[in-house]
Protein backbone atom coordinates (compact mmCIF):
# COMPACT_ATOMS: atom_id res chain seq x y z
CA UNK A 1 0.00 0.00 0.00
CA UNK A 2 1.19 3.61 -0.88
CA UNK A 3 0.51 4.84 2.47
CA UNK A 4 1.45 3.21 6.20
CA UNK A 5 -0.96 1.34 7.70
CA UNK A 6 -2.32 2.37 10.72
CA UNK A 7 -4.74 0.42 11.89
CA UNK A 8 -8.02 1.49 14.68
CA UNK A 9 -8.97 -1.28 16.79
CA UNK A 10 -12.77 -1.41 17.99
CA UNK A 11 -14.13 -4.05 20.44
CA UNK A 12 -17.84 -5.05 21.69
CA UNK A 13 -17.84 -4.55 25.09
CA UNK A 14 -18.72 -7.53 27.31
CA UNK A 15 -18.28 -10.31 24.02
CA UNK A 16 -16.68 -13.48 25.17
CA UNK A 17 -14.34 -13.69 22.41
CA UNK A 18 -13.57 -10.71 21.93
CA UNK A 19 -10.19 -11.27 24.43
CA UNK A 20 -9.05 -14.11 22.33
CA UNK A 21 -10.36 -12.14 18.64
CA UNK A 22 -8.06 -9.41 19.68
CA UNK A 23 -4.81 -11.18 20.83
CA UNK A 24 -4.89 -13.10 16.97
CA UNK A 25 -5.42 -9.66 15.37
CA UNK A 26 -2.39 -8.16 17.86
CA UNK A 27 -0.22 -10.49 16.81
CA UNK A 28 -0.71 -10.60 13.20
CA UNK A 29 0.15 -6.60 13.28
CA UNK A 30 3.35 -6.52 15.55
CA UNK A 31 4.53 -9.60 13.41
CA UNK A 32 4.47 -7.75 10.01
CA UNK A 33 5.39 -4.65 12.40
CA UNK A 34 1.50 -2.24 11.52
CA UNK A 35 1.66 0.45 13.94
CA UNK A 36 -1.64 0.10 15.41
CA UNK A 37 -4.36 1.86 18.48
CA UNK A 38 -7.25 0.63 20.43
CA UNK A 39 -10.36 1.80 21.68
CA UNK A 40 -10.07 2.09 25.81
CA UNK A 41 -12.35 -1.74 25.55
CA UNK A 42 -9.64 -3.04 23.75
CA UNK A 43 -7.36 -1.41 26.29
CA UNK A 44 -8.88 -3.09 29.38
CA UNK A 45 -8.53 -6.92 27.67
CA UNK A 46 -5.30 -6.09 25.77
CA UNK A 47 -2.39 -7.44 28.59
CA UNK A 48 -0.03 -5.39 26.95
CA UNK A 49 0.64 -1.47 26.66
CA UNK A 50 -0.20 0.33 23.53
CA UNK A 51 -1.72 3.31 22.36
CA UNK A 52 -5.35 4.15 23.09
CA UNK A 53 -7.79 6.62 21.60
CA UNK A 54 -11.45 7.11 22.32
CA UNK A 55 -14.23 6.31 19.84
CA UNK A 56 -13.89 10.04 18.52
CA UNK A 57 -10.31 10.81 17.82
CA UNK A 58 -9.93 7.03 16.77
CA UNK A 59 -10.44 7.73 12.69
CA UNK A 60 -8.50 10.69 13.06
CA UNK A 61 -5.30 8.76 14.06
CA UNK A 62 -5.87 5.55 11.83
CA UNK A 63 -6.37 4.97 7.94
CA UNK A 64 -8.03 1.33 8.31
CA UNK A 65 -10.64 0.55 11.71
CA UNK A 66 -10.95 -2.76 12.21
CA UNK A 67 -14.16 -3.54 13.87
CA UNK A 68 -14.45 -6.70 16.13
CA UNK A 69 -18.57 -7.30 17.40
CA UNK A 70 -21.83 -6.94 15.97
CA UNK A 71 -23.31 -4.63 13.18
CA UNK A 72 -24.06 -1.99 16.14
CA UNK A 73 -20.66 -1.51 17.23
CA UNK A 74 -19.65 -1.02 13.41
CA UNK A 75 -22.46 1.73 13.20
CA UNK A 76 -21.23 3.23 16.40
CA UNK A 77 -17.84 4.21 14.85
CA UNK A 78 -19.01 4.78 11.61
CA UNK A 79 -21.25 7.91 12.63
CA UNK A 80 -18.13 9.33 13.93
CA UNK A 81 -15.95 8.94 11.03
CA UNK A 82 -17.37 11.58 8.13
CA UNK A 83 -15.78 13.84 6.64
CA UNK A 84 -13.12 11.26 6.75
CA UNK A 85 -12.84 7.82 4.49
CA UNK A 86 -11.14 5.84 6.86
CA UNK A 87 -11.86 2.09 5.69
CA UNK A 88 -13.80 0.16 8.06
CA UNK A 89 -12.91 -3.51 8.52
CA UNK A 90 -16.00 -5.70 10.06
CA UNK A 91 -15.06 -8.94 12.35
CA UNK A 92 -18.11 -10.82 13.44
CA UNK A 93 -18.18 -11.55 16.74
CA UNK A 94 -22.33 -11.12 17.27
CA UNK A 95 -25.10 -13.11 15.50
CA UNK A 96 -26.13 -12.27 12.33
CA UNK A 97 -24.01 -9.16 10.78
CA UNK A 98 -24.67 -7.81 7.49
CA UNK A 99 -21.99 -4.87 8.15
CA UNK A 100 -19.41 -6.78 10.59
CA UNK A 101 -19.08 -9.61 7.72
CA UNK A 102 -16.20 -11.63 8.34
CA UNK A 103 -15.82 -14.19 10.02
CA UNK A 104 -12.93 -14.38 12.38
CA UNK A 105 -11.64 -17.18 10.94
CA UNK A 106 -11.25 -14.85 7.59
CA UNK A 107 -9.39 -11.65 9.62
CA UNK A 108 -6.02 -12.64 8.96
CA UNK A 109 -6.33 -13.83 5.24
CA UNK A 110 -8.65 -10.54 4.65
CA UNK A 111 -5.78 -8.40 5.88
CA UNK A 112 -3.58 -9.90 3.98
CA UNK A 113 -5.23 -9.47 0.96
CA UNK A 114 -5.94 -5.68 1.91
CA UNK A 115 -2.03 -5.02 2.10
CA UNK A 116 -1.67 -6.71 -0.98
CA UNK A 117 -3.37 -3.64 -2.58
CA UNK A 118 -6.69 -6.04 -3.59
CA UNK A 119 -9.23 -3.64 -3.90
CA UNK A 120 -11.89 -4.73 -1.54
CA UNK A 121 -13.23 -1.56 -0.35
CA UNK A 122 -16.73 -0.59 -1.45
CA UNK A 123 -18.65 2.83 -1.01
CA UNK A 124 -21.60 3.10 0.76
CA UNK A 125 -24.54 5.66 0.72
CA UNK A 126 -25.10 7.29 3.50
CA UNK A 127 -28.08 9.81 4.48
CA UNK A 128 -28.17 12.88 6.02
CA UNK A 129 -31.33 14.03 8.34
CA UNK A 130 -32.03 17.32 9.72
CA UNK A 131 -34.34 18.60 12.21
CA UNK A 132 -35.88 21.98 11.48
CA UNK A 133 -38.48 23.49 14.68
CA UNK A 134 -39.66 26.62 13.99
CA UNK A 135 -38.05 26.72 10.54
CA UNK A 136 -34.15 26.54 12.51
CA UNK A 137 -32.10 23.64 12.13
CA UNK A 138 -31.42 22.39 15.12
CA UNK A 139 -29.95 19.25 14.83
CA UNK A 140 -28.63 16.64 11.99
CA UNK A 141 -27.06 13.47 11.71
CA UNK A 142 -25.52 11.09 8.86
CA UNK A 143 -26.84 7.70 8.95
CA UNK A 144 -25.08 4.98 7.12
CA UNK A 145 -28.38 2.29 8.12
CA UNK A 146 -31.38 4.72 8.60
CA UNK A 147 -33.62 7.72 10.21
CA UNK A 148 -36.66 6.25 12.37
CA UNK A 149 -39.49 8.51 13.78
CA UNK A 150 -41.26 6.07 15.77
CA UNK A 151 -43.94 6.87 18.85
CA UNK A 152 -42.93 5.53 22.43
CA UNK A 153 -44.10 2.46 23.65
CA UNK A 154 -47.63 4.04 24.86
CA UNK A 155 -47.71 6.70 22.96
CA UNK A 156 -50.71 6.85 20.47
CA UNK A 157 -50.86 6.52 16.57
CA UNK A 158 -48.03 8.92 14.80
CA UNK A 159 -49.35 11.23 12.18
CA UNK A 160 -47.00 12.37 9.76
CA UNK A 161 -47.02 13.85 6.33
CA UNK A 162 -44.37 13.15 4.05
CA UNK A 163 -43.59 14.56 1.24
CA UNK A 164 -40.06 14.47 -1.91
CA UNK A 165 -38.99 16.72 -4.74
CA UNK A 166 -41.54 14.47 -6.90
CA UNK A 167 -44.54 15.30 -4.36
CA UNK A 168 -46.61 14.49 -2.06
CA UNK A 169 -45.85 10.97 -1.09
CA UNK A 170 -48.72 10.18 1.89
CA UNK A 171 -50.23 11.24 4.81
CA UNK A 172 -49.25 8.39 7.16
CA UNK A 173 -50.89 7.73 10.18
CA UNK A 174 -48.87 4.57 11.64
CA UNK A 175 -46.29 3.49 14.54
CA UNK A 176 -43.90 5.57 12.78
CA UNK A 177 -41.35 5.43 9.50
CA UNK A 178 -38.44 4.22 8.69
CA UNK A 179 -36.12 6.20 5.78
CA UNK A 180 -33.36 3.45 5.11
CA UNK A 181 -30.49 3.40 2.96
CA UNK A 182 -29.88 0.42 0.80
CA UNK A 183 -27.26 -0.78 3.39
CA UNK A 184 -29.89 -0.05 5.94
CA UNK A 185 -32.08 -2.06 4.16
CA UNK A 186 -31.48 -5.39 5.95
CA UNK A 187 -32.06 -4.09 9.31
CA UNK A 188 -34.77 -2.73 10.71
CA UNK A 189 -36.26 -2.20 7.36
CA UNK A 190 -36.25 -5.89 6.27
CA UNK A 191 -37.95 -6.48 9.52
CA UNK A 192 -40.75 -4.27 9.42
CA UNK A 193 -41.63 -5.85 5.54
CA UNK A 194 -39.09 -3.50 4.05
CA UNK A 195 -37.51 -5.00 0.85
CA UNK A 196 -33.51 -5.87 0.41
CA UNK A 197 -31.68 -3.01 -1.26
CA UNK A 198 -28.52 -4.10 -2.75
CA UNK A 199 -25.80 -1.51 -1.25
CA UNK A 200 -24.33 -0.29 -3.78
CA UNK A 201 -27.53 1.39 -5.16
CA UNK A 202 -28.04 4.87 -4.80
CA UNK A 203 -32.25 5.21 -3.19
CA UNK A 204 -34.03 5.51 -0.08
CA UNK A 205 -36.64 2.65 1.21
CA UNK A 206 -39.48 4.31 2.75
CA UNK A 207 -41.12 1.47 5.02
CA UNK A 208 -44.31 2.90 7.42
CA UNK A 209 -44.55 0.91 10.68
CA UNK A 210 -47.75 -0.43 11.56
CA UNK A 211 -49.78 1.76 8.92
CA UNK A 212 -53.68 2.29 10.01
CA UNK A 213 -54.14 1.89 5.43
CA UNK A 214 -52.89 -1.57 5.16
CA UNK A 215 -52.72 -0.62 1.13
CA UNK A 216 -49.28 1.66 2.33
CA UNK A 217 -46.39 -0.16 1.27
CA UNK A 218 -42.84 0.17 1.82
CA UNK A 219 -41.92 2.64 -1.18
CA UNK A 220 -37.86 3.06 -3.00
CA UNK A 221 -37.36 6.40 -4.33
CA UNK A 222 -34.00 7.64 -6.15
CA UNK A 223 -31.20 8.84 -3.57
CA UNK A 224 -31.78 12.16 -5.28
CA UNK A 225 -34.94 13.12 -3.87
CA UNK A 226 -35.34 15.00 -0.64
CA UNK A 227 -38.23 13.63 1.66
CA UNK A 228 -40.12 15.68 4.41
CA UNK A 229 -41.33 14.39 7.06
CA UNK A 230 -44.02 17.14 9.12
CA UNK A 231 -45.25 15.70 12.77
CA UNK A 232 -48.74 16.71 12.46
CA UNK A 233 -49.57 14.69 16.10
CA UNK A 234 -50.01 16.29 19.27
CA UNK A 235 -48.23 13.69 20.79
CA UNK A 236 -45.22 14.65 22.64
CA UNK A 237 -43.96 10.86 22.85
CA UNK A 238 -41.72 10.89 19.36
CA UNK A 239 -38.29 10.19 18.61
CA UNK A 240 -36.25 10.83 15.57
CA UNK A 241 -33.36 7.45 15.83
CA UNK A 242 -30.25 7.91 13.76
CA UNK A 243 -28.80 4.18 13.33
CA UNK A 244 -30.35 3.19 16.41
CA UNK A 245 -27.30 4.75 17.53
CA UNK A 246 -28.77 8.62 18.88
CA UNK A 247 -31.84 9.90 19.03
CA UNK A 248 -33.87 13.13 19.76
CA UNK A 249 -37.71 13.95 21.42
CA UNK A 250 -40.06 15.21 18.91
CA UNK A 251 -42.60 17.98 19.15
CA UNK A 252 -45.75 19.17 16.46
CA UNK A 253 -44.76 20.76 13.43
CA UNK A 254 -41.74 19.68 13.65
CA UNK A 255 -40.32 19.17 10.19
CA UNK A 256 -37.33 16.27 9.38
CA UNK A 257 -35.28 16.38 6.14
CA UNK A 258 -34.36 13.62 4.55
CA UNK A 259 -31.53 13.75 1.77
CA UNK A 260 -28.61 11.74 0.29
CA UNK A 261 -25.17 12.84 2.74
CA UNK A 262 -22.46 14.11 1.03
CA UNK A 263 -20.32 11.61 2.89
CA UNK A 264 -20.11 7.84 2.38
CA UNK A 265 -18.52 4.79 4.29
CA UNK A 266 -15.96 2.61 2.91
CA UNK A 267 -16.43 -0.99 4.02
CA UNK A 268 -14.13 -3.67 3.19
CA UNK A 269 -15.44 -6.32 1.64
CA UNK A 270 -15.16 -10.15 2.21
CA UNK A 271 -13.03 -11.60 -0.68
CA UNK A 272 -14.62 -15.27 -0.59
CA UNK A 273 -17.92 -13.95 -1.07
CA UNK A 274 -20.66 -11.77 -2.50
CA UNK A 275 -23.68 -9.91 -1.73
CA UNK A 276 -26.30 -12.95 -2.43
CA UNK A 277 -24.08 -15.44 -0.91
CA UNK A 278 -23.85 -13.29 2.24
CA UNK A 279 -27.77 -12.91 2.47
CA UNK A 280 -28.22 -16.57 1.30
CA UNK A 281 -25.75 -17.48 4.69
CA UNK A 282 -27.65 -14.62 7.19
CA UNK A 283 -31.12 -15.29 6.36
CA UNK A 284 -30.91 -18.80 5.74
CA UNK A 285 -31.91 -19.15 2.12
CA UNK A 286 -31.79 -22.05 0.04
CA UNK A 287 -31.29 -24.60 2.79
CA UNK A 288 -33.14 -27.89 2.98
Amino acid sequence: MSKKLKVGIVVKPNQDNAKESLSLLVDFLNSKKISFAVDPVGAEILPQKTKVFDRDELPKESNLIVVLGGDGTLLSIARRIPPLKTPIMGINLGRVGFLTEIPVGDMIETLKIYLSGEKLVQERMMLKASLFRKGKEVSSYHCLNDAVIAKSALARIVQLKVSALSGLFADVFADGLIVSTPTGSTAYNLAAGGPIIMPQMKAFVLTPLCPQTLSLRPTVVSGDEKIEITIMSDSEEIFLTADGQRGIPLIPTDKIMVKKSPYTIRIVQNPKRDYFSLLREKLGWAKK
